[in-house]
């Protein structure tokens, strides 16, 4: 029996959804990369599509080749890098890709003309994040490339915005105006285009213009956003839920320590529980001495370093048994939310979800 687990609430999966498309206003490309943010990506995909989600993006070729093992029948779309020895998966699997790699995109024109098809890609034009995509500079001599690769059909354009998540719009607003500029001139050379997006999950909920007609939204979905302050006024609702169960009771001794290396000395007797919870579920190793679980609502503080498989709180002076349900991660209120967690850990929510390991189960409610 694994006492430890995600609860994955799928009816505020669709709840966000449905807040999702009322605020963009466009179609969807469902990002499930990294396991569905650490939720299950074969469960949530299927939950997605149900919704009529248009598209699933995902990075890497192994991870939509897992969605089609799983039945996924709909369009997919690579948003990260490729290789020359993965385009025949991408032609077999029937993948749009957004790669800028002119000899991958040869590769991938060939392979496509052996097998009598047409490879459908999204321009991905880098107005300033100097991650994926092609600078504005070289968009001429790009497109010109394409216009020679017969068996290539340009069907979308993207990029990627830097600090959509900011108070200040600016950096945003240039970023939206150069995607602009570029757009023009793909749609110059191509023709009207199908899927255009510029939208991320942050994007979305700060009243961002762009000329997209769909949006990627990723960690809105499991109903979350970067900031407390976009989160507060969303309205969506979180999806996840991190569990657990107090297995062990023992009193330790003023002066006694608690844990690896030291990290924690009793100063007075003190009661302690251990859960079945740590760096090896995905539960961050930085809250060692500082974080906190909820047991029978109460904040209990983490005493000691957070260890691979446990992790120990202070339950002195509380109603506490073996057996009595933990909660990892809530919403706040039941327990420390995802902004607590990060805030303490000095990371991002991001983060804290897609740690969660396979050993942790998944519960779909």
């Amino acid at each position: 029996m694994n006492r430890s687990k995600a609860i994955i609430n799928t009816k505020n999966i669709r709840h966000n959804l449905r807040i999702i498309r009322e605020i963009s206003g466009t179609k969807i490309i469902g990002i499930v990369k990294a396991n569905g943010y650490g939720t299950g990506i074969n469960e949530i995909s299927k939950v997605l599509r149900d919704e009529g989600v248009e598209m699933l993006g995902v990075p890497y070729v192994h991870e939509a080749e897992g969605l089609r093992k799983e039945g996924d029948t709909g369009e997919i779309l690579l948003t990260g890098t490729l290789s020359e020895d993965e385009v025949n998966n991408v032609i077999s699997l029937d993948l749009q890709v957004c790669t800028v790699n002119t000899n991958v995109l040869n590769a991938l024109n060939n392979a496509a003309n052996l097998k009598n098809t047409k490879a459908l890609v999204h321009i991905f034009v880098d107005t300033g994040m100097n991650r994926e995509g092609v600078k504005p500079s070289k968009l001429d001599e790009f497109i010109k490339v394409l216009q020679t690769l017969e068996n290539l059909k340009v069907v979308g354009c993207l990029t990627h915005l830097i600090a959509s998540d900011d108070v200040d719009k600016t950096q945003t607003d240039n970023q939206i105006k150069e995607f602009t500029v570029a757009l023009n001139k793909i749609e110059t050379a191509f023709g009207k285009l199908e899927y255009i997006h510029t939208h991320n999950s942050a994007a979305i909920f700060n009243d961002i213009v762009s000329p997209s007609n769909y949006s990627r939204p990723g960690i809105a979905i499991y109903g979350f956003l970067p900031t407390r302050e976009l989160q507060e006024k969303s309205g969506l609702i979180p999806s996840l839920k991190l569990m657990s169960e107090v297995t062990l009771i023992k009193q330790v001794s003023k002066g006694e320590t608690v844990g690896y290396s030291n990290k924690y000395v009793a100063e007075k007797d003190i009661t302690i529980a251990l859960i079945p919870f740590g760096y090896g579920h995905g539960f961050p190793w930085a809250l060692s001495n500082c974080g906190s679980f909820s047991i029978n609502n109460n904040r209990c503080k983490i005493v000691g370093s957070v260890c691979m498989d446990f992790t120990m709180v202070d339950i002195t002076g509380l109603d506490v048994s073996v057996g009595d349900e933990v909660i990892i991660m809530g919403d706040g209120i039941t327990g420390d939310s995802i902004f607590d967690i990060s805030e303490k850990a000095n990371t991002i929510p991001y983060e804290i979800i897609t740690h969660l390991l396979p050993r942790l189960d998944r519960e779909y409610i």
